[in-house]
């Protein structure tokens, strides 16, 4: 696997009291092809963390 390191970091956005978007910034080291990242990409915005939010959030990814 290319992928030899991986450091996520977080951050929510909050408007009366709810949150309303999450900012998740991935920083991968490794050699990854474009077609690895949009697999990583996609794993990760229909992963079931993502689609069992109660309230409706906007996930915002960054690959780095």
């Amino acid at each position: 696997w290319p992928l030899r390191r991986l450091e996520a970091r977080l951050a929510a956005t909050e408007a009366q009291g709810r949150i309303v978007a999450i900012d998740a910034e991935l920083f991968l080291e490794g050699a990854l092809d474009a077609t690895q990242l949009a697999k990583l990409r996609e794993a990760a915005e229909t992963c079931r963390i993502s689609r069992a939010l109660s309230v409706p959030v906007n996930l915002r990814l960054t690959l780095v």
